[in-house]
């Protein structure tokens, strides 16, 4: 007798049919709940296209005057950074959260 012919069932598991219809059954039933639903109306989706193409093709809007002294500012040391004046600002933006 070898080795394996001693070992039984594991666990106590048992299969009740075979996985391929099991399977088979749980995607049937899967389709069939699943129900496409025909697109109505493109319009909206190629009106929003039509923007984005628009919106990209356009150039960002930069104050380039103030990017301009933002530079020099930084370049001549003359720019400083007040972080109590930059957290008020956060907070204002974003609200003061819980009032």
């Amino acid at each position: 007798m070898s080795g394996d012919s001693k070992i039984g069932p594991v666990g106590g598991i048992s299969r009740a049919g075979p996985l391929r219809r099991v399977a088979s059954e749980a995607a049937t039933a899967m389709r069939a709940q699943t129900q496409l639903q025909p697109v109505q109306d493109n319009v909206p989706t190629a009106r929003l296209s039509r923007l984005a193409t628009s919106l990209a093709d356009q150039a960002a809007p930069v104050d380039v005057a103030r990017v301009a002294t933002l530079r020099t500012a930084i370049a001549n040391g003359s720019y400083g950074v007040h972080p109590a004046i930059i957290a008020s600002a956060m907070i204002d933006f974003h609200g003061r959260g819980g009032e």
